[in-house]
């Protein structure tokens, strides 16, 4: 889960990217590059990482995030099995804002889609009436060709500003909130508490992983995540429990004791102060 640069490759007859991809499961490491990123998931089911917010994700999501901004996608465990045959599918567009020119952002009728990119710095997750008309918008534009590539975009960024139906990821503007010259370091961290939160992870533990002594370690994640590491690893936990419900019928406790916690109370306190529902009422909302 190292963050790296990831310099896109666009086709010189175009002005953006534009792709209807299908793959076994999401391999990217948390990356960041300077386009803006719109995708929407299809196939697939997973965690996206973005600045210092854990997600779920699933079919029918779309998410916009800002130019820059450290992030990465990744599937569920069963998408990663050698013998699995499911499938991940997404449609993905990717462009610069200076595309359009420097003198399109000064214009009063480019008001509101400026609004949106710098919104799109904590991570944009589309919702309600405008979710359906974007998505049927990006199944146009993975087809089109010309001139009406630009004009489908626009009408998509136009969708998104017209609106209130989304919601931010992040509380906080993230671009540069990870110092991506120490990003190893802090994705060691990660790496180690994706592949071992079902298991009591102690500061002590952590804090090695990252080569500093606790009280430095806890200073430095801080700073970096703007969370405590104990915040984090409960999102994690908290993040795969929701995988859980709205994919396998398991019980509550099961699933308590299966993402690392201890105490079901606990667990389920946690859960609705994390996600604003109780576990079951969340498996109900997203299996009903």
């Amino acid at each position: 889960m190292k963050v790296s640069f990831q310099k896109i490759e666009t086709n010189m007859n175009y002005a953006f990217y534009v792709k209807h991809m299908h793959f076994q499961y999401f391999s990217h490491p948390i990356m960041f590059h300077p386009e803006i990123e719109i995708l929407l998931v299809i196939q697939g089911t997973g965690t996206l990482f973005i600045g210092n917010s854990i997600v779920h994700f699933g079919p029918g999501d779309l998410v916009m995030i800002g130019s820059n901004i450290p992030h990465g996608w990744q599937s569920d465990e069963k998408y990663t099995r050698a013998n699995s045959k499911l499938i991940s599918e997404i449609k993905i567009i990717l462009f610069k804002p200076e595309i359009f020119g420097e003198q399109f952002w000064q214009l009063p009728e480019s008001k509101g889609i400026l609004k949106i990119i710098k919104l799109s710095q904590r991570g944009i997750k589309l919702t309600g009436k405008t979710l359906e008309e974007v998505t049927s918008l990006i199944d146009s534009i993975t087809t089109a060709i010309g001139f009406n590539r630009i004009i489908l975009l626009l009408s998509i960024l136009e969708k998104i500003s017209k609106n209130n139906e989304y919601q931010t990821i992040t509380i906080l503007d993230i671009q540069n909130m990870i110092d991506v010259k120490d990003s190893n370091r802090l994705n060691k961290v990660y790496k180690y508490l994706m592949n071992n939160y079902q298991k009591n992870i102690t500061l002590e533990e952590a804090a090695s992983i990252a080569n500093l002594s606790v009280p430095a370690f806890c200073r430095y994640f801080k700073k970096r995540v703007n969370k405590t590491f104990i915040q984090s690893l409960n999102e994690i936990r908290i993040a795969f429990a929701c995988q859980l419900l709205i994919d396998e019928d398991h019980s509550v406790t099961n699933i308590c004791y299966t993402c690392g916690f201890s105490n079901v109370s606990f667990f389920i306190k946690k859960f609705k102060k994390i996600t604003g529902l109780t576990p079951l009422n969340y498996r109900k909302e997203y299996t009903d």
